[in-house]
């Protein structure tokens, strides 16, 4: 079984969970499923950041540390 590389799931499993989250969203109204990929456009965007700033952070340490 092949791992997604961004997901740490596999394949098949990640599969399975899409195949829940549309069965869960489908009745949702058109307004009620825009808000919840709002919610999940946001949670990137802050994963991204903070990923953004670790790595920022981490450069900045290496630097140093080339320094000393």
């Amino acid at each position: 079984m092949a791992h997604s590389t961004t997901t740490g799931l596999t394949d098949e499993a990640f599969d399975r969970l899409k195949h829940k989250l549309i069965d869960l969203v489908e009745p949702l109204s058109d307004s009620q499923l825009l808000d919840l990929a709002d919610g999940i456009h946001e949670l990137l965007r802050q994963r991204r950041t903070l990923r953004q700033h670790h790595a920022e952070r981490m450069t900045e340490r290496a630097r140093l540390a080339s320094l000393s």
